[in-house]
């Protein structure tokens, strides 16, 4: 068999013209170039080790840093991905650079500094200038109103031995009038202080006191939440008399004793007795119309005058007759001073607040109008205003004027009394009303 790939190899020809190596056979005669021993190598094999030396020479002679050096993998070289010890300039360095995007000492120029720059957007110390700053300016488009200014009065006790206690509300400056103020049966100071409030804002000195058995005048026997008044108790507030001279009479009720003591706080010069006007509201309206004849019953003695101090009677939801007492006994009384007086009927300016459907006070201000036909006005709550065109004749005596307000709440009495807001409130009307009938305000 003739091997052809042997003799394609150069490595491996046969050369016939040298005889055979002692110990070998001799070639076969037939052509065939066949051999049986390992063809003698040429010198380039040694060739290829001399450069693999020469290689592993060089390889020693560029790498010096490389002998002796630890191969195991726990000795990691400097150029590994994660060495031991990290440069300055990792991406996640040990020590941390003032330039890392979150260094622990915080740079002055930090987004959140510890140490707030007065020209933060939330400093500390507000600025005057500030949006919301903690002192309000007097400039405010709405600033808080100021609480009213209230004294407590508790040293107070009627003829009959009941004690009461007062809230006074002192003008600011000298009081363009003093009102005494008389809440409605089952109400105290509390349910009309609104409108107390804004009498004393409007310059007036205002006397509130919580009657027998109500608010903070509750005693053994008058206590309204446990048990209703008697029929002569409630009789009792609007009482005055006994006697001739007014300091020493024996009968002194409820009013009659909120008086007294306006009469010793006049002589501080703040209020001025004859510019009296009380206000009632519900049933204490009533009450309120019946101590203003009480006071009109006063006559001058040999030291002046001691009565008719009240100059104005305003009547918020009165109610005319509830629990013993009636408006019809003020409505009648008559007084003889050189000429017939009927205080509540002809004389006294009045003025009747109510809301829609208040039977009770139309009822009232139609009796009156019947008494004043020359001086009435009045307004319904849609606006419609009528008044009287007739004019007093010079044989009539002048009656006092009678005004009557209709307002758009269905509220009544003590509430009604404190209505907040709206286009007529009552607040508006007692203070117009007193502005326009109490001579020194003219």
């Amino acid at each position: 068999m003739t091997c052809h790939a042997l003799k394609s190899t150069p490595f491996n020809c046969y050369f016939p013209n040298k005889g055979p190596k002692q110990g070998q056979r001799a070639a076969p005669p037939s052509g065939l170039e066949y051999y049986s021993q390992k063809p003698k190598t040429s010198g380039r094999p040694r060739v290829v080790k001399r450069v693999l030396a020469l290689f592993l020479i060089v390889n020693l002679l560029i790498a010096p840093i490389a002998v002796g050096a630890d191969t195991s993998p726990d000795s990691k070289s400097p150029f590994d991905k994660k060495p031991t010890t990290k440069s300055p300039f990792d991406k996640k360095p040990t020590t941390k650079s003032p330039f890392d995007k979150k260094p622990t000492t915080k740079s002055p120029f930090d987004k959140k500094p510890t140490t707030k720059s007065p020209f933060d957007k939330k400093p500390t110390t507000k600025s005057p200038f500030d949006k919301k700053p903690t002192t309000k300016s007097s400039v405010n488009k709405t600033p808080a109103s100021q609480p009213p200014s209230i004294e407590r009065v508790r040293e107070l006790e009627t003829s009959d031995g009941v004690p009461l206690e007062m809230a006074y509300y002192p003008p600011k400056g000298k009081a363009i009038a003093t009102v005494i103020l008389v809440h409605d049966l089952n109400g105290s100071e509390k349910t009309v202080r609104r409108l107390a409030a804004g009498l004393q804002e409007s310059g007036c000195a205002v006397a509130v006191p919580d009657l027998r058995g109500h608010g903070n005048s509750k005693s053994e026997g008058y206590d309204v939440s446990k048990k209703k008044l008697l029929v002569n108790q409630i009789r009792m507030i609007p009482a005055s008399g006994g006697g001739r001279i007014r300091s020493h009479a024996r009968i002194k009720g409820d009013l009659e004793t909120v008086r007294n003591w306006l009469k010793q706080k006049e002589s501080e010069g703040d209020i001025d007795l004859d510019q009296l006007c009380i206000i009632g509201s519900g049933l204490g309206g009533t009450l309120a119309a019946t101590w203003a004849v009480a006071d009109w019953s006063w006559l001058p003695n040999t030291q002046g005058p001691q009565g008719q101090q009240v100059k104005a009677v305003i009547l918020i939801s009165p109610v005319w007759a509830d629990q013993g007492i009636s408006m019809t006994n003020a409505l009648g009384a008559r007084i003889r001073d050189g000429r017939d007086i009927k205080p509540l009927l002809e004389d006294l300016p009045v003025m009747i607040i109510a809301g829609t459907k208040d039977r009770q006070s139309g009822q009232l201000f139609q009796r009156l109008k019947g008494a004043r036909p020359m001086s009435w006005s009045q307004e319904s709550a849609n606006g419609a205003k009528q008044e009287s065109k007739k004019k007093t004749l010079p044989s009539q005596n002048k009656t006092g004027s009678l005004v009557f307000e209709e307002i758009s709440s269905p509220l009544r009495a003590d509430k009604l009394a404190s209505l907040p807001s709206g286009r007529r409130t009552p607040l508006q009307l007692c203070v117009r009303f007193i502005d326009e009938t109490l001579p020194a305000n003219h």
